[in-house]
């Protein structure tokens, strides 16, 4: 199974919206600790940051997103959170999104197509492919509907709202409390689909919006 494809040939460089979305570029001989040690941080803040990564799937060209700094911000802050939060009250360990399959192709963008707006991006993978949970929420729906087939909905507060659709199995319930990564269900072809893959929207007050711009690392 082919790894996205995020590596661009060029020295690594301020990227993106902002100030805190920054990417390095894997360097031949590189390994995710000596990476960890030239960014002055952990092998577990640059798995956090960028969840599909290992050692092992570290080549040359790669585009890693390098963890934010906030003030205050350690890895004692970057523990789970206690359990029974209510959404609003939900503080997430990360200002950004992570992406919920770890090696996947995009087979196709958000926009229009065929004269409908396509309100997500669509993420091929194997059936039974582990789907992660891009941030910390709320389960606020897990079943099925019309088209999207076994879909799961998660709440992240502040009118934020992600879903997971054409799952093969859906591995979490309503109200049940989510931490960024967790793996929620399985890639399938449920519901109005031609073959295997993740459906994925992101919501703000129920505007969908392109997933690639709020991501950790961009397509």
């Amino acid at each position: 199974m082919a790894a996205i494809a995020l590596g661009a040939c060029t020295p690594f460089q301020p990227y993106a919206e902002n100030s805190s979305d920054r990417y390095y570029v894997v360097q031949p001989g590189d390994n995710i600790h000596s990476i960890a040690f030239l960014l002055e941080t952990t092998p577990r803040q640059i798995q956090h940051a960028n969840p599909w990564a290992n050692s092992g799937q570290l080549h040359p060209g790669m585009r890693l997103a390098i963890p934010s700094r906030r003030p205050g911000h350690d890895i004692a802050a970057s523990e789970p959170a206690h359990q029974g939060q209510a959404p609003q009250d939900i503080q997430l360990r990360s200002a950004e999104f992570i992406w919920p399959l770890r090696n996947f192709e995009v087979s196709s963008h958000f926009g229009n197509r065929r004269g409908r707006l396509h309100s997500g991006i669509d993420l091929r993978a194997p059936r039974g492919t582990p789907i992660h949970a891009a941030a910390d929420g709320r389960v606020k729906f897990s079943g099925h509907r019309n088209g999207y087939g076994k879909i799961i909905v998660i709440d992240h507060g502040q009118g934020i709202e992600t879903a997971y659709a054409h799952n093969d199995s859906n591995l979490v319930t309503k109200g049940q409390r989510i931490l960024q990564g967790e793996v929620i269900g399985r890639v399938g072809r449920s519901g109005r689909t031609t073959g295997y893959h993740l459906h994925f929207e992101y919501r703000r007050h129920g505007q969908a919006l392109n997933p690639v711009h709020r991501m950790q690392a961009a397509l």
